[in-house]
């Protein structure tokens, strides 16, 4: 009996061992494979996050932020071949951000050889990638090539591309991950195509009006464009805050405006992490309203901030740019000056919350010769206002006509961005001139 009950203990013991070892082996091997795969399980925390919120489409009376990226141009030349590119810095993920740069380094210096078999064919090759959307975890790009031929014609090749990025994984984002999940996608697509190709098909009748060519060609070019979505052949877009962009066929950009449909889009919502996936947060701009677009200037100051009782826009323009050392003093003197008064503005803000305050200034510098005084003169101009109001009547007329204003901007232009409240709260946004001696910096009466 003793020797069986020591048998029993010794398998029993054996038995534990056994099993710890097994244990310890899965555990080594489960950390082995998390190493393997550091990419996607280093950001799994943040993806999870994301899921539930593709249903949520876009807020009318919502904001967003800008992603804190830094997007550098870079250029590669080559006898005929001139390539401009964009490299991203800011990521926390250096491996998802190596593997977008080296993505879009690959496509910009390789695009235009999809139909550009031999150089000798062509005069000049112009490769060019614009950055069309950088918001919400998410990137959108326009690579764009043009290749004259050698030629009497004076014929050329051409092509466009969209590439568009989930920040948090890296991967690429498909058309239908633009919309939410009860979506009426063909819809959506139908009418956007019809009211597209109708515009591109309009033409002058004898009496001077637009008249639609061919309507039998449109419903074709449609059933064609909704059949290549239903079979995945839809991959060629591009979106910006605003709009979708979708190229299809030789000549035919299907334009999609979000707002028309903003309760199935969601890609203001879907990858959005509660942990931010950047380095800084001090890149982007904060809390611009959905369906509005900010573009970057390199000679542009910016300061736009929508605190709960104050929103702050300006912007100060340096036309000279960066070689004139004296608009260059001139608008760093300015900036310090506005940003005094903007924490005065905040101060006082801060001490009364039913009270609205509006700080709305734009001032371009620029240098020209007076023609009245016949001397070279450094102007700085001033318009815009500040403003003081009820909480009241910022949310219920002031706002509206903000969004309004910022939605109808053109992305990329030089807006100015200078509101005229005139109608709603009786004051103008005023304008002022100052002139500089470029040579002296002393301030000039005329």
């Amino acid at each position: 009996m003793f020797k069986t009950i020591k048998a029993k203990v010794i398998f029993v013991i054996i038995f534990c061992i056994i099993c710890i070892s097994t244990t310890l082996g899965l555990i080594l091997y489960k950390n082995i494979e998390i190493d393997q795969d550091s990419i996607k399980d280093s950001n799994i925390a943040n993806v999870e996050e994301t899921k539930g919120k593709e249903e949520k489409g876009i807020d009318l009376k919502g904001t967003y932020n800008q992603n804190d990226l830094t997007i550098q141009e870079k250029k590669a030349t080559k006898e005929n071949i001139e390539i401009n590119y964009c490299q991203i810095y800011g990521l926390k993920n250096k491996i998802i951000q190596d593997k977008i740069n080296k993505e879009l380094e690959t496509v910009a210096l390789n695009f235009y050889r999809e139909k550009v078999k031999d150089l000798n064919e062509v005069i000049s090759v112009s490769v060019d990638m614009i950055n069309i959307g950088n918001f919400a975890n998410t990137l959108s790009f326009e690579v764009v090539y043009v290749a004259k031929i050698d030629d009497d014609a004076d014929g050329f090749y051409q092509d466009s591309k969209g590439l568009n990025y989930d920040l948090v994984t890296g991967e690429e984002i498909t058309i239908d991950k633009l919309f939410t999940i009860n979506a009426p996608i063909k819809d959506i697509l139908r009418k956007s195509a019809y009211y597209n190709l109708i515009q591109n098909n309009l033409e002058d009748n004898l009496a001077g009006n637009f008249v639609v060519a061919d309507y039998g060609e449109i419903e074709d070019d449609i059933e064609m464009f909704i059949n290549d979505y239903e079979k995945g052949k839809i991959k060629n877009f591009n979106f910006s805050p605003k709009c979708i962009y979708i190229y299809h066929g030789k000549d035919n950009i299907i334009t999609i405006d979000m707002k028309k449909y903003a309760d199935y889009i969601c890609i203001y919502n879907r990858y959005l992490t509660e942990e931010s996936i950047f380095e800084t947060n001090n890149i982007g701009l904060k809390n611009l309203y959905t369906l509005s677009e900010r573009g970057t200037f390199e000679y542009r100051y910016t300061n736009y901030e929508k605190g709960s009782n104050y929103f702050i826009d300006i912007n100060i323009d340096n036309i000279d740019g960066k070689e004139n050392k004296f608009s260059q003093e001139l608008i760093q003197n300015k900036v310090k000056e506005i940003e005094k008064e903007i924490e005065k503005t905040k101060i006082i803000a801060n001490k009364d919350a039913n009270k609205f305050y509006i700080l709305n200034y734009y001032i371009d510098v620029y240098t020209k010769e007076e023609d009245s005084i016949q001397q070279t003169l450094t102007y700085c101009r001033t318009r815009g206002n500040s403003y003081e109001m009820t909480a009241h009547d910022f949310e219920e007329s002031v706002e509206p006509a903000i969004i309004e204003f910022n939605r109808a901007g053109i992305g990329g232009d030089l807006v100015d961005y200078v509101y005229n409240f005139e109608e709603i709260l009786k004051v103008k946004p005023q304008e002022t001139i100052e002139y500089y001696n470029p040579e002296t910096g002393d301030k000039i009466v005329i």
